[in-house]
């Protein structure tokens, strides 16, 4: 059984640097999150229902997701 105070195993990075892809997930997020700071007024009137942390929340995490998904990873 691994001990807490052991250092998890090096694979060669000389230091640490945010990929493409987490770069894209915070902007794709910020964005997400202004976009239904505009949007939240008019959300009642499109689908009969507020619009709760919960939903706003799914949509961020959804749409992060995809932008993720298309930023092509490092070889």
């Amino acid at each position: 059984m691994a001990s807490i105070t052991q250092s998890l195993p090096r694979q060669g990075y000389e230091s640490w640097a945010p990929t493409a892809k987490v770069s894209a997930g915070v902007l794709a997020g910020a964005a997400t999150i202004l976009l239904s700071a505009f949007l939240g007024p008019h959300w009642k009137d499109w689908t009969q229902q507020d619009m709760t942390p919960a939903i706003g929340a799914a949509i961020t995490n959804i749409l992060t997701f995809a932008i993720q998904y298309w930023v092509p990873d490092r070889k």
